[in-house]
């Protein structure tokens, strides 16, 4: 049964990790008992030093372990790292003091794509503590994956899936335009690739592999393939410059197939100054469904959003390894949390 308010910890400060605490703190449903977070500049300091609504008493600690013991949170948030190697030292931290996990972690949104052993470890563990642990985001987790999945529902004879996202990165974090390759020549943009640890976005295959599971799809082959996208114009953001002629950001595509037929296209577009900004998904079927949002679906701000309200949900969720497949469309608004819940 949801208590109020529920103990939340939040695992990890950075760009995400702060959206999302601020998102907690408007919410009387939540009770922000402690953060974790490497950062000298934060760790070791009263949370309200780093956020000013956090409660008097709550601190951010490098010490996982400590800091889980002494506050003993109903739910554990994880926003650290898109790799699930990475990121399963800390879920065992927080499953060790009987927490819930929801993490930001792209790999682990649907890790049976690309870590089966690892998935299956986390889904042991998380069993043996008696919780859920939950990856979720926007993408993966959201608009390349279960929106599509959702729009199937009324349709028959699906033929062909097409989901495209075009973002401008000029306005995102730091980190995203890094990620993208933004002022890079474009003759050092392949010697930059390879030295990346997996693409330059991570999840797509997870997206692609969560569609063709949904739809008990057998996927013979995936393809890959990475294009850098050029400036016509110089363009400046506060965290870089680009020139004409330079890398302002990065196509990224998947497509899976059945023998020899294309059956998913997953195409993903972000660079600094990029216009007619989008999400669209096309789908083959009968009937046909063809859905475009304009602007697209703001990925900082919608991952916080789908985490805290996730933050509730994860506590009706049975124990072990879960996705976004197991949430109940419920969980997407707030009405389960009754009256309290503030309006806009």
């Amino acid at each position: 049964m949801l208590r109020h308010p529920l103990r939340v910890v939040m695992y990890g400060l950075g760009a995400i990790g702060t959206d999302i605490a601020r998102l907690l703190l408007r919410y009387p449903h939540f009770e922000l008992v402690g953060a974790i977070d490497q950062d000298p500049a934060k760790a070791e300091r009263p949370l309200n030093e780093v956020l000013e609504q956090a409660p008097a008493d709550a601190r951010v600690s490098r010490e996982a372990a400590a800091l889980l013991r002494a506050t003993r949170p109903d739910v554990a948030i994880i926003a650290t790292t898109s790799f699930l190697h990475d990121v399963f030292p800390q879920i065992r931290d927080c499953l060790a003091v009987g927490a819930r996990v929801v993490s930001t972690c792209e790999e682990l949104v649907y890790p049976f794509a690309t870590h089966p052993l690892l998935a299956r470890e986390v889904d042991q563990e998380a069993r043996a503590a008696g919780v859920p642990v939950l990856g979720i985001g926007i993408n993966p987790g959201f608009v390349m994956d279960l929106l599509p999945i959702i729009l199937t529902a009324p349709t028959t004879a699906i033929r062909h899936i097409f989901v495209q996202r075009v973002v401008d990165a000029s306005t995102r974090r730091a980190t995203l335009q890094q990620r993208i390759g933004a002022g890079l020549e474009a003759s050092m943009f392949r010697d930059w690739l390879r030295q990346q640890r997996g693409m330059p976005h991570i999840g797509l295959i997870h997206s692609l592999r969560m569609i063709a599971d949904t739809l008990g799809w057998q996927i013979d082959r995936v393809t890959e393939d990475t294009t850098p996208l050029l400036s016509d114009r110089w363009l400046r953001t506060p965290y870089v410059t680009v020139a004409p002629g330079q890398v302002a950001g990065i196509e990224y595509s998947a497509r899976g197939y059945i023998g020899s037929r294309e059956v998913i296209h997953l195409d993903w577009r972000t660079a600094l100054g990029m216009p007619d900004t989008h999400d669209a998904i096309a789908i083959d079927a009968a009937p046909p469904i063809d859905v475009l949002i304009r602007g697209g679906i703001h990925g900082d701000q919608a991952t916080a959003a789908l985490v805290v309200r996730a933050a509730t949900a994860v506590v009706d969720l049975a124990p072990g390894l879960r996705t976004v497949l197991d949430l109940p469309p419920t969980c997407y608004g707030f009405a389960r949390l009754g009256p309290q819940w503030p309006a806009p």
